[in-house]
């Protein structure tokens, strides 16, 4: 006897949402000789039997089926009978579908949820027992003020309390601003304000970068329009790098700007406004290394520089032996000053 072999099968629910559910189901089978080659475009006899209860249980519907594979060896079979197989009771399975090809008995397999259109078919025209068809009606309520969630007839739950709330008052609701905090009245789409008491009462926006990898580093991104055509953009970024980024080896837990385009300004935005750098040794301790006055005189060691480079406690160190202090004479001529191995001043004209 020649033997078949099905590899791989599928039940389908046949929809109609038009009308009511159909009385039948497809079936899909993949056919295969005994070599695994698949029978490609050979009449088969199909026999289908469904049995209720268990795998061996008694024969509820039985039907046969002459069709032809297709060049995959696939079979679909339309699975049903309207005058009979409406009559099965689906809610007292399970059902088992058994396969044979021709007269070959390839198995049985329980059926697991294609009938439940059918059983849901049926379920739609049992009566409710009463004449009143609104009944069944309910209300969904939702409680804005007590945050609540209501059915009636039925009960009620409380609704989770959001941090995030949209306030519908037409003098403070902005909805292209985001307020976190205290904020009554967003003027940015991000605006945050927060009330901190305590002996640290800061205010911080936290980014955490836990990759460990030599390429990590945290940060935030500023772009704006270079080419609106094109749609590229000037971007700088203020990052942070761990103590194991090795893409730039000094920049190893450092706090980077990084400024393509046309550079980095920093600018006190003010008529008492300084430029101040600070360095510390000591916990909670800093100390003023370097400032720029209101006027744009720069002290190194002073915070009240009285000339454009005022330099306290420390040296001016030129290191090549062919550097020094260019300065201009009344004339407008320029000359660099150096000294030689004696300490003595040397001369010479600059042209610059």
């Amino acid at each position: 006897m020649k033997k078949l072999t099905i590899i791989s099968l599928g039940l389908m629910l046949a929809l109609n949402i038009i009308s009511q559910a159909p009385d039948y189901f497809s079936y899909q089978a993949v056919l295969r000789n005994q070599d695994g080659t698949p029978m490609v475009h050979q009449d088969v006899t199909i026999q289908v039997e469904l049995l209720s209860g268990q795998i061996d249980g008694p024969s509820v519907y039985l039907e046969n089926h002459e069709v032809r594979t297709n060049e995959q060896g696939i079979v679909v079979l339309k699975i049903g009978d309207p005058d009979f197989f409406s009559e099965i009771d689906w809610g007292t399975g399970p059902y088992f579908l058994s396969l044979t090809v021709n007269g070959v008995h390839m198995g049985t397999s329980q059926l697991l949820s294609v009938p439940y259109a059918l059983y849901a078919k049926n379920a739609a025209n049992v009566d409710d027992a009463d004449s009143d068809p609104t009944n069944e009606i309910q209300t969904l309520l939702v409680n804005e003020t007590e945050q609540e969630l209501s059915i009636v007839p039925g009960n009620t739950v409380a609704l989770p309390v959001s941090p995030w709330r949209v306030d519908r008052k037409p003098d403070i609701y902005f909805p292209n601003n985001v307020g976190i905090g205290s904020v009554a009245q967003p003027g940015f789409p991000l605006d945050i304000q927060k009330n901190v008491y305590g002996d640290h009462d800061m205010v911080l926006i936290r980014l955490r970068n836990v990759d460990e990898g030599p390429t990590a580093y945290v940060g935030i991104a500023l772009e704006a329009f270079r080419d609106l055509e094109e749609r590229t953009f000037n971007r700088s970024e203020l990052l942070l790098t761990s103590d194991e980024y090795n893409i730039i080896p000094s920049f190893r837990g450092m706090t980077a700007i990084r400024a393509p385009g046309s550079g980095f300004s920093v600018i006190a935005d003010s008529t008492a406004g300084s430029i101040r750098f600070y360095t510390t040794d000591l916990p909670n301790t800093i100390f003023e290394r370097v400032r720029i006055s209101p006027e744009g005189n720069m002290g190194v060691g002073t915070s009240n520089p009285a000339a454009r480079i005022h330099i306290k406690d420390g040296d001016l160190y030129f290191e090549d032996d062919d550097r020094g202090v260019i300065l201009t004479s009344p004339g407008g001529l320029r000359f660099r000053i150096t000294v030689d191995d004696s300490g003595n001043l040397d001369t010479e004209p600059v042209i610059m």
